[in-house]
């Protein structure tokens, strides 16, 4: 049987501030109670443990994040994502999957892992790599050219031999000369590096992967992807109470709201 190795980051700003932390334990839970069939690792800043009773087959690392200097935090906690590559041993497993935080399980996401692929990554609905959060790594020229999508940088599976590889590549264009001025600049490195790629790249499809928060707004759609991701909202408080209704509502609903007769008791 494959094995499989999931992992996020958590890196809070302001320090302190539980939002990341939060997330990152939704996710947690939501692969566990979806029967994950692999490894999962959170890398954080926070020393709070995510579990007061350690769960099999989760990892939590403390990472000091350090000072960003000169660049934006949050470019500075999103370059975290393939930084962290060295810090994880991925011998033994078939496939690795980095997913954003605000990412939550709704099923099983064994599926999505299987075939015969190098790459699997997400391209925004009607996106195009033009777009302003997509496009620093590609000129105008370049842009006017082609019709290739935006890749959304809150998700990437890669064939474990070569996850290494891959996440220096992502490292290295994100940290390399751009044509126009940086913004958004992970996301717009893993766009560059899936425009460049030869390596076998199966995109995740729309009923695979829902965003609510910005693409999928119905209910009866996004509830049945086997992955979300809540990117959009305007505040930590909105990701949060939409995280936390959507957990609660997938893995605790019946009709009878038994749930709710037990908090209103």
């Amino acid at each position: 049987m494959p094995r499989h190795l999931a992992y996020t980051i958590a890196l809070e700003y302001p320090p302190g501030s539980m939002a990341h932390w939060t997330m990152a334990k939704m996710l947690v839970l939501s692969l566990l109670r979806t029967r994950f069939d692999g490894d999962i690792v959170v890398f954080k800043t926070c020393s709070e443990p995510l579990f007061l009773v350690p769960r099999a087959g989760v990892r939590e690392v403390i990472i000091d994040a350090g000072d960003s200097g000169s660049l934006h935090f949050w470019d500075h906690a999103q370059a975290w994502k393939f930084r962290v590559h060295e810090q994880l041993n991925v011998n033994g497993y078939d496939k690795v999957i980095f997913l954003d935080a605000d990412c939550l399980a709704l099923r099983d996401i064994g599926p999505l892992l299987d075939g015969n692929w190098d790459l699997r990554a997400y391209a925004e609905p009607d996106s195009w790599v033009g777009e302003r959060i997509f496009n620093c790594f590609v000129s105008k020229k370049e842009a006017k050219l082609t019709k290739a999508p935006g890749i959304n940088g809150g998700l990437l599976a890669v064939r474990a031999a070569i996850y290494h590889e891959v996440m220096r590549t992502w490292e290295r264009i994100n940290f390399g000369p751009s044509p126009r001025p940086k913004e958004f600049t992970d996301q717009a490195a893993l766009t560059r590096l899936i425009l460049d790629t030869t390596l076998r790249t199966h995109l995740f499809t729309r009923k695979e992967v829902g965003m609510p928060l910005s693409h999928d707004p119905r209910a009866q759609d996004y509830s049945r992807c086997a992955l979300i991701h809540a990117a959009g909202a305007k505040s930590f408080d909105d990701k949060l109470r939409f995280m936390f209704g959507l957990y609660l509502s997938t893995f605790f609903f019946d009709r009878q709201a038994m749930l709710l007769h037990i908090l209103d008791a």
